[in-house]
């Protein structure tokens, strides 16, 4: 009787074929809908660490109008310091 369980047992754990899911097996893999969960899943963590950056930033003080006025004071043009500009 230990034995006939012991063998049921083994034959209901023992791994069998996988049986894929509905889309996958009626998908011809034409469509290349597949890949969209993929993507999503590899271009998560990207924006969740983006959020948090933007989130810790924000409360660092740089604000975007602050970035803007240090980017356009970076980027102007300066002045030539041999030109006099006084006029009298």
């Amino acid at each position: 009787m230990k034995a006939a369980a012991f063998v049921g047992l083994a034959l209901s754990l023992a791994p069998s074929s996988a049986w894929a899911c509905a889309s996958c097996i009626s998908t011809p893999f034409g469509d290349q809908t597949y890949t969209w969960p993929y993507l999503g899943l590899i271009l998560l963590p990207f924006g969740l660490i983006a959020a948090i950056v933007g989130i810790l930033g924000y409360h660092a003080g740089y604000r975007p109008r602050t970035l803007v006025r240090r980017l356009v004071a970076h980027f102007a043009a300066k002045d030539d310091p041999q030109i006099i500009k006084e006029t009298t």
